[in-house]
């Protein structure tokens, strides 16, 4: 039969269109994550348009920091597909005691083989198959979830011919029990039938027959769904329910007669699989739950250089290489959010608020500027995501929004502006020159505002004793400087990426010890915090890799320590490297010692400056230096600091 191309023409042009407007729709619900969605919409062509094309299940996997918007942007595209009579989500952390198999869940959803469907597999990086130390894991529920990623069938079930024969047979019993009625029926009828004499209504030619009505459903629906799932028929359940016991009969003994393995396995061929997880190995910030003062730029580019390599690396720590494999190549890296982005979804649910308060009550707020750097300092955690976010803008502005909702009601008006009293900590606004104001909770600005002058004057001479030695040794600025954090760290210097050659290891080292040394200069020896244990236990760290395993200073070889290795054919000098580790240490630190001191004048000014607005910025900081002779210019987010190695080649070659 010819097919008739003008109609299928016509209808791929109209699933071009939902398509092209389900990406428009997600770009506006979601911010910060156009490359994905595009990724995701252009992945989907081939099974969305011309499903009859895809011979395998078509798997994306999603991964990102929690709070990103992987498991809504799923359910909302499979909305605006009209795919909701054809979705299921399993949450592969969560065990379900009836359906322990994929296979079981796909057959009581609305999801038939051999035909379209969405699959969401959420919570991945909770399903491991391998512990810590590589030893497998055997998994209760849901282990046929790697055959269905591996082609879209599962295996072939040796209880089909069983249970296709006990249901035969019980229609067979079915078949002979109604009979067995309708002849006892017939026996009775033939009996007769007493009359009584004065009984006008007993004249049999007067007896009414009452009329027989057909039946519409003759099969009940739990048996309806038994054959349908036995037999693998993609007949609607309620023709099924329409057949009769002969009707059922037929249709089951012509399974048993067909040439095919009736033990076959079921194809989900025509499924889109959604891989969903969070995988801490690859974005290693996201253990950072307290850190809410490191710039969300910072996270943002570094979580863009995250690529497929480095997911499939980190994947190795939870899953056998074979099962990786079957994840497929469409993996789609959720960046961090950047300040923008954390800006663009603030202001927009503020916008809500607004909006729902003059819809409901014909009253118009408008808020200052502060109230969204108020939520963004006390709600925004970068590694957290969006959740944080929406739960700080309920609390700080939604919770207060009926105080002066009802204010403006009380003073008859139907437009407000409400505003912030930094010094009183207070939202007001201002009606006919009297002031209405209320009292706000803000947890963070609390924390940063309760450390005392001390406190705050040792930690900016140690965390600019790490920006300006920084900066001496790598000839640019960090990329933030911050001396009043809250959480683990009370302040912290982050700097570029770096190529990382032998100099520039041994100038980390430096660095590293860098706010140690100018708490000595500064303050002496004797009154030196414990605020560089993270610091010594970085350098100490970088040296060990620097002598044991890069074979950069006088070992050639691979040293390991005997007991975090099951190899035996490994170096195990660390007694002798210990030593190297402690005297490379050591130097380094006399290193630092000498660039501060050289450098006296600036960080004098460096530190003047800090003292007296308790805060840096990263511009200020480059103005200062450049003005005491540095030539300092601020780095591109994404550029790596290389040595010149292209030269040095030209110069080799020469």
């Amino acid at each position: 039969m010819k097919k008739n191309y003008k109609e299928f023409i016509k209808q791929v042009n109209e699933k071009k269109v939902i398509l092209e407007n389900a990406r428009m729709a997600l770009k506006e619900k979601f911010i910060g994550i156009d490359d994905v969605i595009d990724k995701i919409i252009n992945n989907i062509n081939l099974w969305y348009l011309t499903p009859e094309l895809q011979f395998n299940p078509l798997i994306i996997s999603l991964w990102g920091i929690t709070g990103v918007g992987k498991t809504d942007l799923v359910r909302t595209l499979v909305k605006l597909l009209n795919f909701t009579d054809k979705f299921l989500e399993i949450q592969l952390d969560v065990q379900n005691y009836y359906q322990k198999n994929i296979q079981d869940c796909l057959e009581n959803s609305s999801i038939e083989s051999y035909d379209q469907g969405i699959l969401l597999l959420d919570e991945i990086q909770r399903y491991r198959a391998i512990d810590e130390s590589g030893k497998m894991i055997k998994n209760e529920y849901y282990n046929d979830m790697w055959m269905l990623l591996s082609d879209g069938k599962f295996q072939n079930n040796e209880r089909r011919k069983r249970e296709l024969l006990e249901l035969l047979l019980d229609e067979f019993y079915m078949k002979d029990y109604r009979l067995y009625e309708e002849s006892n029926e017939e026996d009775k009828s033939d009996e007769p039938v007493p009359v009584l004499a004065n009984d006008e209504e007993s004249d049999n030619s007067k007896k009414k027959k009452k009329r027989k009505i057909e039946r519409k459903y003759k099969t009940s629906m739990w048996l309806a769904k038994n054959i349908k799932k036995t037999l693998d028929l993609d007949t609607p359940l309620e023709e099924i329910m329409k057949l009769s016991n002969e009707e059922r009969i037929d249709l089951l003994q012509e399974s048993l007669n067909e040439k095919r393995d009736i033990n076959e396995g079921k194809s989900y061929n025509k499924l889109l699989i959604f891989i969903s997880g969070n995988i801490d190995e690859a974005f290693y910030m996201s253990d950072n739950v307290e850190d809410s003062d490191k710039d969300a730029d910072i996270y943002h580019e570094y979580s863009k250089k995250i690529n497929i390599i480095n997911i499939k690396e980190a994947l190795k720590s939870k899953f056998k290489p074979e099962q990786i494999a079957r994840f497929g190549n469409n993996h789609v890296i959720y960046p961090c959010l950047s300040k923008k982005n954390y800006q663009q979804i603030i202001y927009k649910k503020c916008l809500q608020y607004l909006e729902q308060v003059k819809i409901e009550h014909e009253i118009e707020i408008s808020l200052a500027p502060e109230i969204y750097d108020v939520i963004y300092r006390n709600g925004v955690f970068p590694t957290q995501g969006v959740r944080p976010v929406l739960s700080s803008i309920s609390s700080i502005l939604g919770s207060n929004l009926p105080f002066f909702l009802f204010t403006a009601i009380e003073n008859k008006v139907n437009k407000i502006k409400i505003e912030f009293n930094d010094k009183t900590v207070e939202f007001f606004t201002k009606i006919s020159d009297k002031i209405f104001s209320r009292k706000i909770n803000l947890d963070l600005d609390i924390l940063r505002k309760n450390k005392g002058k001390s406190e705050k004057t040792l930690i900016l001479v140690h965390e600019l004793g790490h920006a300006l030695v920084y900066t001496l040794l790598f000839n640019c600025a960090p990329k933030q400087i911050n001396i009043n954090a809250i959480g683990f760290s009370e302040g912290f210097v982050i700097p570029g990426t770096c190529g990382m050659n032998k100099e520039q290891i041994e100038n980390y080292i430096t660095v590293a010890l860098a706010g140690r040394v100018a708490e000595e200069i500064i303050f002496g020896e004797n009154s030196v915090s414990n605020g560089a244990r993270t610091d010594l236990r970085s350098a100490t760290e970088i040296a060990a890799m620097y002598i044991r395993n890069l074979g950069m200073n006088k070992f050639n070889s691979y040293i390991m320590h005997p007991i975090k290795t099951d190899h035996a054919n490994l170096n195990f000098s660390t007694n002798e490297s210990d030593k190297l580790i402690e005297k490379l240490i050591t130097k380094q630190k006399k290193k630092t010692r000498t660039l501060l001191q050289d450098n006296n004048k600036i960080f004098k000014e460096l530190l003047n400056h800090t003292q007296d607005k308790e805060t840096i910025t990263i511009s200020d900081f480059i103005s200062i230096c450049n003005l005491n002779g540095l030539r300092l210019i601020q780095k591109e987010d994404d550029e790596i600091i290389f040595d010149d190695y292209e030269n040095k080649l030209k110069k080799f070659l020469l």
